[in-house]
């Protein structure tokens, strides 16, 4: 499933949102990202991070 896949298995979404907005920038993700994993399953969460975090490589890389 991706990266994210093994770090929502060992730490919880309220571990990363401890996290300050630059570390979570260097992961390629934001707050409202964790908002939104947040708000569904722990399985879809772990796709939904990485989806977020592959998009915005993409348009970076562009």
């Amino acid at each position: 499933m991706g990266i994210f896949s093994n770090i929502i298995r060992r730490r919880s979404i309220s571990a990363l949102s401890s996290l300050d907005n630059s570390r979570l920038s260097d992961l390629g993700l934001n707050r409202y990202d964790l908002f939104d994993a947040g708000r569904i399953a722990p399985k879809n969460a772990a796709g939904l991070l990485n989806q977020r975090r592959s998009e915005r490589a993409y348009f970076w890389l562009r």
